[in-house]
Order: structure tokens, then C-alpha cells, then sequence
């Protein structure tokens, strides 16, 4: 594996994937606890069992994409994937979105927090954003605790947007303004 990191924090490494990512990728992708909320390229489900030639077009599709980016968040003690980070400016390179997606057996252990701050950190410092988004369904209430426990706000809402488990869910908009992390960074 190559040793070119974007990111190499105390207890995390942010990275490209590696070939070598995909048997692992493919089993947290299937993992229940994830279902609805993985984040993935529009053309694939985000809550149905993917096959491993679907994550091997993942993982491509995240390699080509050329408005954004998608990290593997590797832990640094045994360089284990324990999840990903998808950043995209499609819309504006002025307010990105990002997600943050920890494996379920690795949340609540400080892994998600060391990320989304590096990556607000590196897109504050390195690019023209001033203001970093995401969107959460308004049912992930665990996600919606992370956000406002990094600062983000919630700012909007796109009502009736997913069907689940044969009822309609809202996606909350969550954001945090450069001078608001900069404060908070202080």
C-alpha cells in the first residue's frame, strides 16, 4: 500500500482507497447500522445490499470524481479501515458538503470527530470555502448530535424527501461558517 496521506492525524490516517480497501468496504457497506445513511454515489441505493462488483464501481466512481473527494479513514495503531469521508463542490466550490461515515463497531470512539475536524480544517485553510454543509435525514438523530457538537447549525430542511420503512423522512440541512470554526477552533 502507499504511504501518500492527505491527512495523518494522532489516531487516524485520511487517505486515498486502496485496491486492497474493497473486501473490507464491501462488508461495512452491507452492515444494517448503515442503511440509509451511507452516502454513496447517487446511481447506487443507499439503504439496499451491494454486491462487490457495486463496490468495486464505488470506489471508481469516487476515484474519477473530479469536483470533490471521498477518503478512507484508516485507524493509525493497525491501519484498518474503519470508514469514509465524502467531500463534493459540484454546486460551489465556495460550500462544499461533506459527510462523515464512521463504521458502526468504531463510533462513539472519537474517530468521527478527529476527521470532520481535519477536513474542516484542510478546506478552511487550502480552498475558497467559507461555509461547509451537510445534509442528514431527519430520523438519524445520533448524526444530528455529531453536527451540533462540531458547531454546525441547522439551517434547512427538504421535507418528505426519503421513503422509509413506508414513511416519509426530511433531510435537515446542517452548516458551519468559516468565522464560526474559527472561534470554535480557538
Amino acid at each position: 500500500m502507499q504511504d501518500l496521506f492527505l491527512i495523518n492525524k494522532k489516531r487516524i490516517v485520511l487517505q486515498a482507497f486502496e485496491p486492497d480497501n474493497i473486501p473490507r468496504l464491501h462488508s461495512h457497506l452491507n452492515h444494517p447500522g448503515l442503511v440509509g445513511r451511507r452516502y454513496l454515489p447517487e446511481k447506487f441505493s443507499d439503504d439496499l445490499p451491494l454486491a462487490f462488483i457495486q463496490v468495486e464501481a464505488i470506489l471508481k466512481a469516487w476515484e474519477e470524481k473530479q469536483d470533490g473527494f471521498n477518503l478512507a479513514v484508516i485507524a493509525a495503531k493497525n491501519r484498518e479501515l474503519i470508514g469514509h469521508i465524502n467531500c463534493d463542490w459540484s454546486w460551489d466550490t465556495h460550500c462544499p458538503d461533506v459527510s462523515v461515515i464512521i463504521y458502526p463497531e468504531f463510533q462513539r470512539q472519537g474517530y468521527g470527530t478527529e476527521g470532520l475536524q481535519s477536513v474542516l480544517g484542510y478546506l478552511f485553510q487550502t480552498s475558497p470555502a467559507h461555509n461547509i454543509s451537510g445534509w442528514i435525514a431527519d430520523w438519524n438523530l445520533p448524526a444530528r448530535h455529531f453536527a451540533e457538537k462540531m458547531g454546525f447549525k441547522e439551517s434547512g430542511m427538504s421535507r418528505r424527501e426519503h421513503l422509509r420503512n413506508g414513511a416519509y423522512s426530511d433531510s435537515i440541512l446542517v452548516d458551519i461558517l468559516k468565522e464560526e470554526w474559527q472561534r470554535k477552533e480557538r
